[in-house]
């Protein structure tokens, strides 16, 4: 027996107004990433790539179809249950930096380890600094 895709799509879409018309974005996309697995997903600029990130992360909610994580569709949960998804599931490499700025990168990246009790925090953030090349730059 298999287990179920990590994430899946299935008849996704998304639309949205646009000067008193419809804006297709997403049309019946079909997806399913299994647990490893590594996608890429390419396409010109205003494919509608990002909108679909945003779906897969919960951000935002197809018009039409469903999206799943681990067999749970994204409709079926609140907005805390969405961020505690987000927290514990799924993480995301933006193309636009999305730091606080008054906050040094260690800062940044210390801030959820805090949050969420852990007690080798300073520890932990100083690890994934360096694993992404950026322990020396830590105060900046």
């Amino acid at each position: 027996m298999s287990s179920p895709p990590r994430i899946a799509a299935h008849g996704v879409g998304k639309v949205l107004p646009s000067g008193g018309r419809e804006l297709v974005i997403l049309r019946d996309v079909e997806l399913e990433i299994a647990a490893g697995e590594s996608v890429a997903v390419v396409g010109p600029s205003g494919s509608g790539k990002s909108t679909l990130l945003g779906l897969m992360a919960g951000l935002d909610r197809p018009t039409s179809g469903s999206m799943l994580i681990d067999g749970t569709p994204l409709s079926s949960l609140d907005e805390d249950g969405l961020a505690l998804l987000r927290r514990h599931t799924i993480g995301f490499v933006f193309q636009s930096f999305q730091l606080l700025d008054n906050l040094t990168a260690r800062e940044n990246v210390l801030l959820p380890l805090e949050l969420l009790g852990r007690p080798d925090a300073r520890k932990s953030a100083d690890e994934l600094l360096a694993q992404v090349g950026l322990a020396e730059r830590g105060h900046h």
